[in-house]
């Protein structure tokens, strides 16, 4: 090449250059360690999001009930079952989007050195049927993904033992003892549900699930009735009450969660990928330069922020007449390498969420004209006689609020379904239900759902749904606004 257009080319690069060092310092004025830091914190944030809330929620869930004062969360509920007193209500503040049909049983597990022994009584039908009453028990990793189920769909009703064993463990379980999984990480949630019909339901419910039982394997040979040992908990700011707080130590806490719990083979890719930003087991934060820490200081902030724009939107999901299908992999999105999912829908949408085999939960934030739901307004929601939702467990639909908490109101009624006292059907085997703050004129106020006087959103969960459910074929009614 002539060297006269060699040193024009050189004389245009180095101008190039010249100018967006310009640009640079003139509008972004970050060195380059801190805008390293935050474009791969960014992404560090959204992975290791469900380590953070969940060891947030395990510190919440682990304090003891004060006396005099209403259960609004599980409380002491390490390595024992927390079982709800209720069917939840309003006063129950810690988001999730909790259902109103089935009683809660949570505990946050830790094996180690030995298998733990979940003991469930028979469950049986429901009273005065032949259908056996719905329950499951949903065993999530620390990073929010399902790894089993024990329960109507995948074990039956019947009483029965189940061990959960440390990875790695080689021992023998004895004969009456179903092995069920092995622990993805030492520490996992374990929220079970359990099908309540009615009020008048709940004490033989409430009678079922206070036999649940959670042993070591040597204690349950021993015949020795005693909670399983834990570590202790280091406090974790709590992830609503002290958000500022949680920010501050976002990183501290995820590489505690994620050394406690490590990540899978799988990610090992992953974690080599954020070690240079000093995220990730066993690493230390303390050999990171000025400028990185700010970078991960601003990737926490625009993280947490942009986690939640993720969730309100259509992102994973599909849209059928105004409603959002959860995406397929929902339950496991980690596994399938879905981080932005997991995140944004599976963690911070309802701390776990069930396999689509289990539940689907169909969300539904808008009107079929696109206008966020509003109590000011009343809506409709028609189900041909041929579109009720096809399950074999149950159905209901739900209300919430932008806390992803039920919503008080002077009928106490907080959901409706194929229970519902007194629902209506309209001659031809049709189903009309009614959304909205003020009661529906002309219409049975049985199929009436109270809502708040601003905005909402409704869930349509469908408990194990069938095929059509399950492959999203199945199309909900539109929300039609009156």
């Amino acid at each position: 090449m002539n060297k006269k257009i060699w040193i024009a080319l050189l004389v245009l690069i180095f101008g190039f250059l010249a100018a967006g060092a310009f640009v640079w310092k003139r509008y972004i004025r970050a060195p380059w360690d801190d805008e390293y830091a935050y474009t791969k914190g960014l992404q560090a944030v959204v992975y290791a999001f469900p380590y953070v809330l969940n060891s947030s929620v395990r510190w919440a869930w682990s304090q003891p009930q004060k006396e005099g004062e209403p259960v609004v969360a599980p409380t002491d509920a390490i390595n024992h079952f927390f079982h709800s007193p209720r069917l939840t209500g309003p006063q129950y503040r810690d988001g999730g989007t909790p259902n109103n049909d089935t009683a809660y049983s949570t505990t946050w597990a830790y094996v180690d050195k030995e298998p733990l022994v979940i003991s469930l009584p028979e469950i049986g039908n429901i009273p005065g049927t032949s259908k056996p009453r719905y329950y499951s028990l949903q065993l999530a990793a620390f990073d929010s993904d399902n790894f089993a189920y024990i329960g109507t769909r995948t074990t039956g009703n019947g009483a029965g033992h189940y061990a959960i064993t440390p990875k790695g463990w080689q021992g023998r379980l004895p004969s009456n003892v179903k092995f069920l999984a092995e622990a993805p990480t030492p520490w996992f949630l374990i929220l079970g549900r359990t099908l309540v019909t009615s009020n008048e339901d709940f004490p033989a419910v409430a009678a079922l699930m206070h036999q649940f039982d959670l042993r070591t394997l040597g204690d349950f040979e021993n015949n020795v009735q005693r909670r399983p040992p834990a570590p202790a908990l280091t406090p974790v700011p709590h992830y609503k009450k002290e958000q500022l707080a949680l920010v501050s130590n976002f990183w501290s806490i995820a590489n505690g969660a994620m050394t406690a719990n490590p990540p899978g083979q799988e990610d090992a890719r992953l974690m080599r990928f954020f070690r240079d930003i000093e995220v990730g087991p066993g690493r230390d934060l303390s050999r990171l330069s000025e400028g990185m820490r700010h970078g991960l200081d601003r990737a926490v902030l625009r993280g947490l922020t942009l986690l939640p724009e993720v969730n309100q939107t259509n992102f994973g999901t599909k849209l059928v007449n105004g409603w959002k299908y959860p995406p397929m992999d929902y339950g496991r999105a980690g596994v399938n390498g879905a981080w932005l999912t997991r995140a944004s829908l599976q963690s911070l949408g309802g701390i776990v969420a069930n396999d689509p085999e289990e539940a689907v939960y169909i969300v539904a934030h808008a009107d079929s004209g696109g206008q966020l739901l509003n109590g000011k307004s009343h809506y409709r929601i028609h189900f041909a006689k041929d579109q009720i939702p096809p399950v074999k467990a149950f159905w209901s639909m739900s209300l919430y609020d932008n806390t992803n908490n039920l919503v008080d109101n002077a009928l106490n009624r907080y959901s409706l379904g194929d229970r519902s006292p007194g629902l209506v059907f309209n001659p031809d085997g049709s189903l009309t239900l009614y959304v909205g703050h003020e009661p529906p004129d002309g219409a049975a106020q049985s199929n009436w759902l109270p809502a708040p006087a601003d905005e909402f959103y409704l869930v349509l969960r469908a408990y194990l749904p069938s095929k059509p459910i399950v492959d999203q074929i199945w199309e909900p009614p539109a929300v039609v606004r009156q």
